[in-house]
């Protein structure tokens, strides 16, 4: 006994196994308390020995021991697994002995863990996973309680739909499994709140705060919609500038393309493709048949479309076809092709062209509004729809109208009677009511919170492009391009005169200074204005306030009277003077005032038998005893002196002495008649041609048109004749020839009346412009075609012709009937006679593309 205490001092990690023996022995023979004591006092001997704690732990871990404890027992075999490393090679030899391994130790911790793990399995929650992971540090079940600690935390973020607990567990949790679809639901979220809520701006920092949102393409296509709402191209072009989607910028710069006029593609993002759409648009188009189908060639006699349709609008066959999109039938598919043969949208019924860059397509018996880029503007069928302005799209649903930007962006529901333009107002027509805004609010709305209209009016009454009266019951407003007040809701008619504004209500006149935007408290019993003066009736007398500078305010008149914005009638003591702005007075005695409403700038004053004209300074031009006269022009007086009317300049001096029945004027010239017979006054070179004429003499170049005995001719100012009075049409034909027809036969002829080509039988205008006319004419029953400047175009060989181009871009379709042979030979021809293209059609193949008009 001695020996081995001095041993235990010499030696303290030397360790006595007869305690390992016997607490193993009673754990086999399941004497769990005699175990429990044992190990107690084992412990008070040797508090180090591994044996002892890996026995404490079997004992805490055996169901049947009724301290049963698994957490006691995961604290024993923790120390035994320590002690032990701590342990000699001796000692763990002589532990061997006792059946105390390093695997049974490790094998027992293991069971430990194991056992609980599923007991924190069971009603798992974040706290007990914590404890295992705190008490079992890396173990085999890390991952596995991360993930259900994860999905936990994860579910109850989610749970509570609340934005900071998905941002607390992304934060908490940055490489959870569940982390990306945390970001994801964050994500709906975010953009959830930011379409029930935000505006524009809103969208743009959202987007720069959150640049990889997986909803980036649908919030870019509404910053596309609202930003660019205003049809401005700046606007697209910053959206181009913005925008991480190709295709949204494609679209833009698509759009940003018509608005250019199609003239500038340098922001489109396809550029080198689109140039080759883009060359083929400026071109004009007409169809042709080949092989029983139908295509399209250029002006310039190029194909521009293979011919594999059946079927073309009427429309095409009447006139070159320069809409950008062409729609053609094939074996019963209808499509919307390009001028270079692309096609754009398939199975279509019917098309519209409505606008520059818009047109409707019917598919499925429905209409659908779309951009020539390609999309839909709309994704419901419409009735009908109306580019206004360039700017903005009216639409027709269910009978009611909305409307809608040329990207899609729904300005107005159709919800609408009517929609439209009043100078720079916006109209919108309900339960007939009107609501009135202007651009800049409707955007303002819209990129807000929506439009939300006002119908305040019952009707409307547009000033100018700047401002409108209001009507509403028995009252009035006036609103300005801003949709102020300049004048507010009251019971009066406004009169906005551009002389001077003025308000009427039962209690008289008020005066609006249009430049102070102001109304004057005076009410007065009357007033008259235009714009020289304004004439005012007071309580006590009237005023006249000159409009023009010059003359002075005055007052204390008995009564006035605005004659026209020179002169003014005024009235004292029965005492009556004509006023001239320039402070002319002229007193009247009996005298009768006649204006002319075509030419202010004189007045007439007649009395008993005479009468004279005046100017605008007060000045007597005219007078004499005339008994009617009247005011030809700015320089010609018509006078009558008893039965006969002569012509006066406005300086007073006579023209033609009053011997004549009636004078007229028209187109710069005087008419004169005398017995019947009429002549004619030119006062451009003061030319009298003497009245022996049956008809109104006209200008006919330098010359002039007159009739005689039934027939027409062309004399000079002296009565000579330039063309004899044979005829019974003569036209102006070009500067050196004349266009005659005499009996049933037209003739061209010289001013010696000389023919210069053989006699037509009819003619028919078919182009006219500033180069030259062009007539289709008939010669033995055969077509050809002259122009009055290049002669003859076509010869007469031709059953028809006809214009299928315009009267600035003319393309004649010349019909050749080979009846026998049963074709058709048509040519194509420019409009100066040259073959664009000639092609033998069958009866069948003529009727593809014949204009039956």
């Amino acid at each position: 006994m001695l020996k081995q205490i001095i041993i235990l001092i010499l030696f303290p990690q030397l360790i006595v196994f007869g305690t390992v023996d016997r607490i193993q022995k009673a754990m086999e023979k399941k004497e769990y308390e005699r175990a429990h004591e044992l190990i107690i006092k084992g412990y008070e001997k040797e508090p180090n020995n591994p044996g002892i704690s890996y026995y404490q732990a079997l004992l805490f871990f055996n169901r049947d021991y009724v301290n049963y404890s698994l957490d006691s027992s995961r604290l024993s075999i923790t120390k035994s697994q320590s002690d032990f490393t701590n342990a000699s090679e001796e000692v763990k030899a002589d532990l061997r002995e006792d059946g105390v391994t390093g695997e049974k130790i490790n094998k027992l911790f293991e069971q430990i863990r194991d056992r609980s793990f599923q007991n924190t399995l069971k009603n798992l929650s974040v706290a007990k996973a914590q404890n295992f992971q705190n008490n079992f540090p890396n173990s085999i079940y890390d991952d596995i309680l991360t993930y259900k600690v994860d999905s936990i935390e994860f579910n109850l973020a989610s749970r509570v739909k609340n934005q900071k607990a998905l941002i607390d567990f992304v934060e908490e949790h940055p490489t959870s499994i569940f982390k990306p679809k945390a970001d994801s639901i964050l994500d709906d979220m975010r953009v959830r709140e930011l379409e029930k809520n935000g505006n524009l701006q809103a969208y743009y920092q959202f987007l720069d705060m959150y640049p990889f949102t997986r909803h980036r393409a649908r919030l870019e296509q509404y910053v596309l919609k609202v930003s660019t709402a205003s049809g401005q191209i700046d606007d697209l072009e910053s959206f181009i500038s913005f925008s991480n989607i190709p295709t949204l910028k494609k679209q833009a710069a698509d759009v940003r393309y018509y608005l250019s006029g199609k003239k500038d593609y340098i922001f489109h993002p396809a550029r080198d493709s689109l140039q080759i759409a883009i060359a083929a648009i400026p071109l004009e188009l007409f169809p042709v048949v080949e092989n029983q189908l139908i295509g399209f060639y250029e002006k310039s006699g190029k194909k521009a479309i293979s011919s594999t349709y059946q079927n073309i609008p009427h429309a095409y066959k009447c006139e070159l076809v320069s809409d950008d999109w062409i729609f053609a039938e094939s074996d019963a598919n209808g499509r919307i092709i390009t001028k270079n043969g692309n096609i754009v949208i398939e199975n279509v019924e019917d098309y519209r062209n409505i606008g520059d860059a818009v047109g409707l397509i019917k598919q499925k018996g429905k209409w659908w509004l779309y951009h020539k880029s390609g999309f839909s503007i709309i994704s419901q069928p419409v009735q009908d729809a109306e580019v206004l302005s360039n700017q903005w799209i009216k639409f027709q649903q269910n009978d009611m109208w909305g409307l809608v930007s040329i990207m899609g962006l729904n300005i107005a529901k159709s919800i609408y009677s009517d929609i439209y333009q009043e100078g720079v107002f916006w109209i919108f027509e309900k339960d007939e009511k009107i609501a009135v805004y202007n651009t800049r609010l409707i955007l303002k709305e819209v990129e807000e919170n929506g439009l939300s209209l006002e119908f305040k009016f019952d009707d409307i009454e547009l000033v100018n492009d700047n401002a409108l009266i209001g009507f509403r019951d028995n009252r009035e407003c006036l609103l300005d391009s801003t949709l102020n007040f300049r004048i507010p809701w009251g019971p009066y008619e406004i009169y906005p005169e551009s002389s001077g504004w003025y308000l009427r209500s039962d209690q008289g006149y008020r005066l609006y200074n249009e430049s102070e935007e102001d109304i004057m408290d005076q009410h007065y019993p009357y007033l008259e204005s235009n714009a020289g003066w304004l004439a005012i009736q007071t309580e006590n007398d009237w005023m006249l306030l000159p409009r023009k500078k010059g003359l002075l305010p005055s007052r204390d008149y008995d009564s006035l009277k605005v004659i026209n914005e020179h002169a003014v009638l005024t009235i004292v003591d029965d005492k009556q003077e004509l006023l001239f702005s320039n402070g002319e007075n002229i007193p009247l005695d009996g005298h009768q005032i006649s204006t002319f409403p075509a030419n202010t700038n004189y007045l007439m004053l007649a009395k008993d038998e005479s009468a004279g004209i005046y100017n605008h300074y007060g000045q007597e031009v005219i007078s004499g005893e005339f008994t009617k006269i009247t005011l030809l022009n700015d320089s010609l007086v018509k006078v009558q002196v008893r039965n006969k009317q002569g012509l006066i300049d406005t300086n007073g001096a006579w023209i033609l002495n009053p011997v004549f029945d009636n004078i007229d004027e028209k187109d710069g010239l005087v008419l004169t008649l005398i017995d019947g017979k009429i002549g004619c006054y030119d006062p451009t070179i003061n030319e009298l041609i003497e009245t022996e004429y049956e008809a109104r003499v006209t200008r006919l170049g330098e010359y002039y048109l007159a009739k005689k005995n039934g027939k027409f001719g062309l004399v000079d100012f002296s009565k000579e004749e330039i063309l004899s009075f044979n005829y019974d049409q003569i036209q102006q034909w070009n500067d050196s020839s004349y266009l005659v027809k005499n009996d049933q036969s037209y003739l061209i002829i010289n001013s010696f009346e000389e023919s210069l080509f053989p006699a037509i039988e009819s003619m028919k205008l078919l182009v006219q412009n500033d180069e030259q006319e062009i007539y289709r004419f008939v010669r033995d029953g055969k077509y050809g075609l002259i122009s009055n400047q290049f002669g003859e175009l076509l010869k007469p060989e031709f059953t028809d012709i006809f214009n299928i181009g315009n009267n600035h871009n003319p393309v004649f379709f010349a019909d050749q009937h080979l009846d026998k042979a049963g074709y058709h030979v048509v040519s194509y021809i420019n409009d100066i006679g040259e073959l664009i293209l000639s092609r033998a059609y069958t009866k069948g193949e003529f009727e593809l593309i014949l204009c039956d008009d």
